[in-house]
């Protein structure tokens, strides 16, 4: 797909939500003046895709104050995600259509190990849209299962609240930057809306032992991967890197996107987004050859007895900017790598650096946090080893 029908097919769900807005809104919360629906969840239909996902998306570095005074340091993500596909979630005997919804999540204490928890579920196709707001200026997830609902919009602030074992979250996230928006047709078709910015206010219970928030940068963004014509998007890529790294005055935001024969190291596609906090505007986005990747330190990791890797190290280089990351807290996600099953899925490795990371434009070096994802799709690493 170019990009003209990349746009095409945004401005369809533009459409979409005019037409079924005004039966959309639960108790009059929401305004009807936003016709902008890329907020709320979408179908596969929406795209003609043979598999879709979507996610949302919500990081944050966390100052904690305990009841009894203590003071502690967290940094989190949480993810909240929602699949479709006609073939592969579908009753070989009844022909019923399913729908699979996950949620995830990564705890990294400053000083101490992290840690993270993975949930799935699938639900009757038709049920679905009694968890999900589909085609509606907000979000709106509700898991079925425990406490776990992220909504609102990024007019009003997001509100997540999460609950799992011996952990829970309820916080506000106030975007206080433009929206920016990431898409590419190659090597995958996506599209992300992002809320680079903003502030995190609320509680976090670490068992049983509450703590308000008390300074917080967060970072938003909703996600939307798809194909129409491979059993998963995944397997039209080798993988991909992202990060999002945060200084006293600046933000920068990147994707890049390993094409099926660009290996562990090459990105067909890169972009790279600088933005000034204070004032919630991009300064510069950079993209194609103007960006500079060096993935190092490589780090050998076996999955399901089969080998791969990681790097430990990101530096990205432009002509007035560079930025360094390391992988300093790591959390592997790799539930979708089942031995013996299809390679349809990915493994995901998701760091976060609390301090030291740096950004360095037109020869001003400021140093902060970063949080950094490594994704490796299973076909490139289950397949190459056979």
């Amino acid at each position: 797909m170019d990009q003209k029908y990349l746009k095409m097919a945004i401005l369809l769900l533009v459409l979409l939500c005019i037409e079924g807005i005004a039966g959309a809104e639960p108790s009059g919360k929401y305004s009807v003046n936003s016709v902008d629906c890329t907020e709320g969840g979408h179908y596969d239909t929406d795209f003609g895709a043979n598999f879709m996902s979507e996610w949302w998306y919500q990081n944050g570095d966390m100052r904690l104050v305990g009841e009894d005074g203590e003071k502690r340091n967290l940094a989190f993500f949480v993810v909240m995600a929602h699949q479709e596909s006609p073939t592969l979630f579908t009753d070989p005997d009844t022909g019923a259509q399913f729908s699979n919804m996950a949620t995830f999540y990564g705890l990294y204490p400053y000083g101490e190990n992290a840690s993270h928890n993975y949930t799935m579920v699938f639900v009757p196709r038709e049920e679905i849209k009694n968890y999900i707001g589909f085609h509606v200026p907000y979000l709106d997830f509700t898991y079925p299962e425990d406490l776990r609902h992220f909504y609102s919009s990024g007019s009003k602030g997001y509100k997540l609240d999460y609950a799992y074992d011996n952990m829970q979250v309820n916080l506000d996230f106030k975007p206080l930057a433009e929206e920016t928006i990431d898409s590419a047709t190659e090597p995958v078709n996506f599209t992300t809306y992002e809320r680079s910015y903003g502030n995190l206010k609320g509680s976090v219970t670490l068992d049983g032992k509450k703590y308000t928030v008390t300074q917080a940068d967060g970072y938003f963004d909703h996600m939307i991967p798809y194909t129409t014509d491979q059993p998963t998007w995944e397997m039209e890529m080798q993988g991909w890197s992202w990060s999002e790294l945060t200084t006293d005055n600046y933000q920068t935001i990147f994707y890049g996107i390993r094409g099926v024969n660009d290996g562990y190291d090459k990105y067909s596609y890169k972009q790279l987004t600088l933005l000034d906090k204070h004032i919630g505007q991009v300064i510069k986005k950079y993209t194609g050859n103007d960006v500079h990747v060096l993935e190092k330190n490589w780090v050998n990791v076996e999955i399901n007895g089969t080998s791969t890797k990681r790097p430990s190290r990101l530096e990205i280089t432009t002509s007035d900017l560079n930025i360094s990351i390391n992988s300093q807290s790591v959390v592997q996600l790799d539930k979708s790598s089942q031995p013996g099953g299809q390679p349809v899925g990915f493994v995901d490795f998701m760091a976060f650096q609390p301090d030291e990371a740096t950004i360095e434009y037109k020869g001003n070096l400021e140093q902060g946090s970063a949080f950094y994802e490594y994704m490796v799709s299973d076909w490139s690493i289950f397949t190459s080893s056979q």
